[in-house]
């Protein structure tokens, strides 16, 4: 991994790869013909662990709980995730979008969105409807995470980000003040 923040994603090479992992080039080859395949293993492997952290909080969510609060944690959690480990930010910004890497993400997408439907079961009763405000969910966090949040020096503006994410989010729920009614 620090083969990529040292010289970025494009510009690493797999002997560089196999030297930092102390292995010969022949043995990183016999289980990754390529740097792209070892990414996609690596982002397997911490798509898997940012599940269970999300699985982990919305289990632990009670089924009536704020959900400003369920929401702040969850962006705190994402947002916790990317400013601790750079390997979130490789995977979602810098490597090169394989299909198979896709394809990884889009499961771990779909999780997280099954599990935000079992979260919203409770405020939104219509299946159909709380399928999409899910998808929508995870699609506006994503975004805001990514996009918009992390953009920001943590402070005052970062800080609006989240509130006005919250807000977007609760208003996918159909609980709290629409966005629009959020004032700056």
């Amino acid at each position: 991994m620090s083969v990529f923040d040292d010289v970025g994603y494009e510009a690493a090479t797999t002997n560089e790869i196999a030297r930092e992992a102390r292995v010969s080039i022949g043995s990183l080859y016999q289980y990754f013909p390529n740097k792209d395949a070892l990414l996609v293993e690596i982002a397997r492997r911490h798509l898997a662990s940012s599940v269970a952290a999300f699985d982990a909080l919305i289990a632990d969510s009670e089924p009536h709980a704020d959900l400003n609060t369920v929401i702040g944690t969850v962006i705190d959690l994402l947002v916790g995730q990317h400013e601790r480990d750079r390997l979130h930010l490789l995977i979602a910004h810098e490597a090169a979008r394989t299909a198979e890497l896709n394809h990884e993400l889009l499961v771990a997408r779909h999780h997280m969105a099954d599990m935000a439907a079992r979260l919203l079961e409770h405020r939104i009763h219509g299946r159909q409807d709380r399928l999409i405000a899910a998808q929508l969910t995870v699609a506006v966090l994503d975004a805001a995470v990514h996009d918009v949040i992390l953009r920001q020096p943590p402070g005052p503006l970062r800080d609006r980000c989240v509130e006005l994410t919250k807000a977007a989010i609760a208003g996918l729920a159909g609980v709290g003040s629409p966005v629009g009614d959020v004032s700056m």
